[in-house]
C-alpha cells in the first residue's frame, strides 16, 4: 500500500493504517525532546546539529548567528507534522490527510530527523553500518526501517513528474 500520492491542487494525500498513525503520534513528540535538548540526549541532538566548522571560534559564531533559527525550524516542522496527524480523518481502515507544500516539507524534515536519531540509537553511524545485518526483533530498528520507507515513498511521489536531467 502506497502511503503518499499526488492529488489535484498540487497537494499530497497521506493514507496511513491507524496503527501506523498511532506509532508516529507516539514517536514524533520524542523527536521534539531531542531537538529541544531536554534530558540526557546530547549525543542524539549532536546528530541533528553537527558542527559546521572545525574551528571552535567559527563554530561558536555560526551557532550564535543561525543556531536559534535552526532550532525554531526543526521545532516548527515537528509541530506542523503533529498537527497534520490530528487534522486528518478516518476513512475505513485508514487515516487520511491532505498535505500542502509546506506540510510536505515538514514531513520530509521530520522523517529525515527521525531516521538520523533512530540510526544513532541502533548504532548506525557510518554508511557502512547500513550494510550490516539488522536485528528484526529490535523495535527501534523496525521503526527506523519503517520511517525510511515512508521517506522514500514521499520522495518518490515528489520526484514523479520532474523533468529528466
Amino acid at each position: 500500500m502506497r502511503r503518499f500520492r499526488r492529488i489535484p491542487g498540487d497537494r499530497v494525500q497521506l493514507r496511513l493504517p491507524h496503527a501506523e498513525r498511532a506509532l508516529l503520534v507516539s514517536v514524533i513528540p520524542q523527536l521534539r525532546t531531542v531537538v529541544e535538548g531536554d534530558g540526557d540526549v546530547a549525543n542524539l541532538r549532536a546528530r541533528l546539529f553537527p558542527p559546521a566548522y572545525e574551528d571552535p571560534q567559527r563554530e561558536r559564531e555560526f551557532r550564535q548567528l543561525v543556531g536559534d533559527d535552526l532550532l525554531r525550524e526543526r521545532l516548527a516542522a515537528v509541530d506542523t507534522t503533529l498537527a497534520t496527524l490530528e487534522d486528518g480523518h478516518a476513512k475505513g481502515r485508514n487515516w487520511v490527510v491532505e498535505l500542502d507544500d509546506e506540510q510536505v516539507q515538514c514531513w520530509l524534515s521530520v522523517l529525515h530527523d527521525l531516521r538520523l536519531i533512530l540510526a544513532q540509537l541502533v548504532g548506525i553511524t557510518t554508511e557502512a553500518d547500513w550494510e550490516r545485518t539488522h536485528d528484526a526483533s529490535d523495535p527501534a530498528e523496525l521503526v527506523l526501517w519503517h520511517v525510511g520507507m515512508l521517506q522514500e515513498e514521499l520522495l518518490d511521489v515528489l520526484m514523479t513528474g520532474l523533468p529528466d536531467a
